[in-house]
């Protein structure tokens, strides 16, 4: 590298101050770029960080000379491009702005989500193939995590779809969610979604059903499932699952497996939490070890040393606020105030009070919240480390099915029992349920893992419902933090985050994800067939437009005439969609009209509005007569709206409706420009944006009258934390 140093500076040295203001910034860009491929070609190992950085620079040297609208990005760049802009895309729109690196545009980017477009938010088998391929044999068993997630109750329209609808047809308040976390790895996976009004435990059972059947035709290995201790999880665990006795497991009739069935433990903890906030006092019973005299704790206590250390600038119980003594409505499903009244400091503190400040009765308190804190602490390792780095054998793993965390877990579901059957002031009958059947059913999925899996340890801290829920948190951030997000923001932002799991977590390349799937793509093609032409069976043509109706289809085919033109910058297209001679009156497709159909455009229009051509103003007319008996059949309707991709179906049955004479005219047919552009297909597609867009509005304004403004006060009650639950 010296050496041609030195030649180049012998070379500099011969040329011309003219000579040199001659030379182009292409020659010396492609200088520097043979220079840095001869050094790329150096490197022994193309993984290494110096082979991924001298690549970029390369690349961003060659699109520098090339202007943005020719540029060609390699799918290193795309994907690097991709996974900034999802990380943050106000930082990927300044840099876009700053001109400093050649990066794709957002549209650009937004090609690879489309990549992952699905015509159901249920059906993700390519998509779970693709990802379980790069997991080993232990990362394959999983946790079936299933939880709804609240969302805005309307109706949108967005890239051809209706979304926000029940597979009844009913506006979704909730979607219910099934997602796999692997129980030794950080997999997990949104497997379904599924958009609800009313849950109940058989629609739960019905897409539970759904969901194994997707799962079993995959190489994941569901060992247990876990929900939250709700009414309807637990009809659904006890008369769907167990047959009407609620049971720790049951037998997978696929695989002759056991399932486990888990109520969430932090859901558990946090209920823990609120019956003792809210009753104030637990007479608890014996247990050996840990409370072997019993106890009575006193919420009063806690409030008495939040009280003592109020106005200290230096706290004991640091932790416990005035939230936790109080908290409101949306407060309560946080476990941080859980966590707080069940941790060391607020133990430690009541132990020291007790003891020298003369407030013995505190110190029943803290034996009840040292029997909360170890059980909290068994449930909740999620790294092998954690006992080591916190010096606490709580803290540890569960090496062996006799190891003393699983005998204790079966002892206090025990003492659950003895507390619950002694009458004595304590939990309620639903927590009393829930904590004890987690803990038998924690500690038999343990053991099978530990014997029957081959797992050398078992984190039960994997076995919670957290993955679940900060998928959610992704969900609203990825919606602009937003709590009550509806269906299409749920929809884009998880194929947003489907899309980084390919590229990032996993290393594929785009290529892999396009062929692994295109067969779904096409599968599901062939099912919207089906449905197309049984549909296009039933249209009858009940409806005719009146003369109003003909002047704003006039209108609005001029606009998708131009919108068309624009879209593909054709002559040809412009000269059979817009006809550009004001002078020629257009074909009257009936005679019995009131007026003519151009009284409103040439009224409104001061010389920029498109005037369509016959074949455009039949086509949209056509077009609106098929959808209006869409719209005003309830059964019809029901079905469209159901569907996949609504606009892709109704192109499929206007193309299965459309012949080459109708109204009398033979101009109606497929139609072609000169350089092969589908115009009915852009022209349907175009019309079909219009109408779908005042649906779905009106689906939205007729579930807005139903739904109340009582409906609508009490979440904006319990957004303002203004009650208590």
């Amino acid at each position: 590298m010296s050496q041609l140093v030195n030649l180049m500076a012998r070379l500099k040295s011969w040329s011309t101050d003219s000579s040199a203001s001659s030379v182009s910034l292409s020659f010396y860009v492609h200088t520097a770029v043979t220079v840095l491929k001869t050094a790329l070609d150096s490197l022994p190992d193309r993984e290494c960080e110096e082979y991924r950085k001298l690549t970029f620079v390369i690349e961003q040297l060659r699109l520098l000379l090339h202007s943005k609208y020719s540029r060609h990005y390699s799918p290193q760049l795309t994907v690097f491009g991709f996974l900034l802009h999802a990380q943050s895309s106000a930082a990927y729109r300044t840099l876009l702005a700053e001109n400093v690196l050649s990066l794709p545009s957002t549209r650009t980017l937004n090609k690879v989500t489309r990549r992952l477009n699905t015509s159901s938010t249920t059906d993700n088998l390519a998509y779970l193939k693709l990802r379980v391929s790069k997991l080993n044999e232990f990362e394959r068993t999983v946790l079936l995590v299933i939880d709804e997630i609240y969302i805005a109750k309307r109706v949108e329209y967005s890239c051809g779809e209706v979304q926000g609808l029940t597979g009844d047809g009913d506006i979704a308040s909730t979607l219910l969610c099934f997602m796999v976390k692997s129980l030794a790895g950080k997999y997990k996976d949104i497997v379904a979604m599924y958009p609800m009004d009313r849950l109940t435990a058989e629609k739960q059972h019905q897409c539970y059903t759904e969901v194994m059947a997707t799962l079993h035709n995959t190489d994941l290995n569901v060992v247990a499932i876990s929900v939250d201790n709700a009414a309807t999880n637990r009809k659904f665990f006890s008369d769907h699952l167990c047959g009407g006795t609620l049971t720790t497991q049951i037998i997978d009739k696929v695989t002759g497996q056991p399932l486990f069935l888990l109520f969430d433990p932090v859901h558990t903890i946090k209920n823990v939490y609120n019956n003792f906030q809210r009753r104030k006092v637990f007479q608890c019973p014996a247990l050996e070890t840990t409370l072997p005299n019993g106890c009575v704790a006193d919420f009063g206590n806690v409030v008495e040393l939040y009280n003592k250390e109020s106005s200290m600038a230096l706290k004991k119980a640091h932790k416990v606020s005035a939230a936790t003594l109080d908290p409101k409505s949306i407060e309560k499903t946080s476990v941080k105030l859980a966590v707080s009244v069940f941790c060391e400091s607020t133990r430690d503190a009541l132990q020291f009070y007790a003891e020298n400040e003369g407030h013995a009765s505190w110190s029943s308190t803290a034996d009840f919240i040292t029997l909360m804190l170890k059980l909290w602490n068994v449930l909740n390792v999620k790294t092998s480390s954690k006992g080591k780095h916190k010096r606490d054998y709580t803290m540890d793993p569960v090496r062996s099915s006799l190891d003393w965390k699983l005998s204790f877990l079966r002892e206090f579901a025990d003492f659950c029992q003895r507390w619950e059957l002694s009458s004595k002031p304590g939990l309620s009958k639903e927590t009393f349920l829930a904590l004890r059947h987690t803990c038998l059913a924690l500690a038999d999925c343990a053991a099978f893992l530990l014997d029957r899996r081959g797992f050398q340890y078992v984190l039960l801290g994997h076995l919670q419902s957290d993955a679940i829920e900060s998928r959610f948190g992704w969900l609203r951030q990825l919606a602009g933090a937003n709590y009550y997000i509806s269906m299409r923001q749920v929809v884009e932002g998880d194929k947003k985050i489907r899309a980084v799991s390919l590229l990032k977590f996993s290393k594929f390349a785009l290529d892999d994800i396009d062929n692994a799937l295109e067969s779904a793509s096409q599968s599901s093609s062939s099912s919207d067939d089906s449905l197309a032409d049984a549909m296009a069976e039933s249209i009858t043509y009940r409806h005719w437009p009146s003369a109003n109706d003909a002047n704003i289809i006039f209108y609005i085919s001029g606009a998708v005439a131009r919108a068309v033109v624009r879209r593909t910058k054709c002559d040809s297209c412009r000269s059979l969609l817009i006809n550009d001679d004001a002078t020629l009156e257009p074909l009257e497709m009936n005679a019995t009209l009131d007026y003519s159909s151009t009284v409103f455009l040439d009224s409104i229009n001061r010389g920029g509005l498109a005037r369509p051509t016959d074949y455009t103003f039949l086509l949209a007319v056509h077009c609106w007569r098929v959808f209006e008996d869409i719209r005003t059949s309830a059964d019809l309707k029901r079905q469209f709206l159901i569907a996949g991709c609504q606009r892709a179906l109704f192109c499929k049955i206007i193309d299965r409706l459309t012949t080459d004479e109708m109204y009398g005219q033979e101009i109606v047919g497929d139609n072609f420009c000169t350089k092969g552009h589908d115009l009915k297909l852009l022209a349907v597609n175009r019309f079909f944006n219009c109408i779908a867009k005042n649906l779905v509005k009106e689906l939205t304004s007729k579930a807005s009258s139903e739904h109340g403004p009582q409906a609508k006060r009490r979440k904006i009650t319990k957004l303002q934390s203004a009650t208590e639950a």
